[in-house]
């Protein structure tokens, strides 16, 4: 018919489809998270928010994997569990792991808005974020610096990603070599995976 496919935020679907691709490194900045948590020294991480044939999942769970695999370690299967990325499905998910007697001292949630299901059902399970546990989210969207405490995450660039999309997409032809475009991401960290440090003032 003459149309070109656009996707965003996601991998190409293959070979000899027509389309422009502007995604972002969602293995890398789940794997620079994972080394993250590693390297504050926790070693049981829970992964929640896994959603077997997702792509976005697919890459992030990659991530978190290779991340252990870098330290000579292997992620324990029972602490990566599956569900949507919605706020609901981590406040339940982290509530079975309670309940289950699952030891961990960190939480990966698979979206910033899993995370904030986690971290209330943490709280409400008597578990002080971070020191108790730490959490991260991925995306940063404005819900990592509205929950308490603040949410370290992964920052996707969201709006530059549509801004590529459509560039790329109008002038396909003058750019036929850079229909495939693949953006950073990194790591924010905020209160959620370090000791908040108090002030003392004298005077």
């Amino acid at each position: 018919m003459g149309s070109r496919l656009v996707l965003v935020g996601r991998p190409p679907l293959g070979p000899g489809i027509p389309a422009t691709v502007v995604e972002y490194d969602n293995e890398g900045g789940a794997f620079a998270m994972t080394t993250h948590l590693l390297s504050s020294g926790h070693r049981r991480i829970a992964y929640v928010g896994r959603m077997p044939g997702l792509s976005t999942s697919g890459q992030r769970i990659s991530g978190f994997t290779r991340a252990h695999e870098l330290l000579g370690l292997a992620p324990d299967p029972e602490l990566i569990v599956d569900g949507p990325f919605t706020r609901s499905v981590g406040y339940q998910l982290t509530r079975q792991l309670l309940a289950g007697g699952r030891e961990f001292t960190a939480v990966f949630a698979a979206t910033d808005m899993v995370a904030a299901g986690v971290i209330q059902a943490l709280r409400e399970g008597g578990r002080r974020i971070p020191d108790d546990v730490a959490v991260a989210g991925y995306d940063d969207i404005p819900v990592a610096r509205d929950v308490y405490p603040a949410l370290t995450t992964v920052n996707v660039p969201q709006e530059e990603l549509g801004r590529a999309a459509v560039r790329l997409a109008l002038h396909r032809d003058e750019l036929p070599d850079s229909q495939h475009l693949v953006l950073g991401t990194h790591v924010v960290l905020r209160d959620s995976t370090r000791r908040v440090r108090w002030a003392v003032c004298h005077g």
